[in-house]
């Protein structure tokens, strides 16, 4: 099998982002060149500890506007991890979901949720295979947790503005205001997320924040959930050699 070979998917988003207290200030293109500096050490301890990897070679570290969705299967085989201060980004193709069978967000989620209750966590997976399924996961502590997930029409669970009352925010305010909580099919999520991430949800294109790249190995049931997700469908019975995460072109 040539490792050039595509994988099923065209773009995607695959991450979970972490916002420990206290909680910065909202960042824009204005003020995110005061974002702190990426912290390689803490980024490597970070990735050791996830379930979706077992073992790991550290790269160059590189722009985070930079990273692209996972393009060939070679690509599967990278997870980058940005820390700025108190946020932490994971992007991990692990994390992808088809919409149908698969659920690979969801235990590495709440597995970041028991281990850091007083972060305000988010999990999100947008895979497009021509149609674009998308999972939002999201923790804020004094909130009951939302979920939403679906291809056309969203199936959305707990209080969307509840959510944003939690983090301080006023569902009304700028930047916020044209958030219709009550269409989630229509509703922007990268908007509405950013909101919760302090604005490091989206890369800026100004912004200069930098992330560690890891190649890695997998456990064997999550290389098996990759495949299901990320390869195209096969004959029954015929067998893969996968490799596995990141960003293309990374090296």
């Amino acid at each position: 099998m040539s490792l050039d070979r595509a994988t099923k998917c065209r773009h995607s988003i695959t991450q979970i982002t972490r916002v420990h207290p206290p909680p910065p200030a909202l960042y824009t293109y204005r003020t995110i060149d005061q974002a702190p500096a990426h912290d390689s050490a803490r980024a490597r301890a970070i990735v050791r500890e996830l379930p979706t990897v077992a073992g790991v070679e550290e790269l160059a570290p590189v722009p985070r506007r930079d990273v692209r969705s996972p393009t060939t299967f070679d690509d599967l085989d990278y997870v980058t991890v940005g820390c700025w201060g108190g946020v932490v980004q994971i992007t991990d193709p692990a994390f992808g979901e088809d919409g149908v069978c698969s659920y690979n967000l969801d235990p590495v989620f709440d597995g970041q949720v028991k281990a850091h209750p007083d972060a305000r966590i988010i999990g999100a997976c947008e895979m497009d295979f021509s149609l674009t399924y998308g999972k939002y996961l999201v923790h804020v502590p004094g909130a009951p947790d939302v979920s939403a997930d679906g291809w056309d029409e969203m199936t959305v669970s707990g209080n969307l503005a509840e959510l944003l009352r939690a983090c301080g925010i006023d569902p009304a305010r700028p930047g916020a205001e044209g958030l219709d909580f009550d269409d989630p099919d229509g509703l922007n999520w990268g908007e509405y997320l950013n909101l919760i991430a302090c604005g490091l949800y989206i890369p800026l294109s100004n912004e200069t924040l930098m992330v560690s790249v890891f190649k890695v190995s997998r456990p064997e049931d999550t290389q098996e959930n990759i495949e299901e997700v990320w390869y195209p469908e096969r004959p029954a019975g015929r067998s893969i050699d996968g490799v596995v995460a990141g960003p293309s072109g990374q090296v």
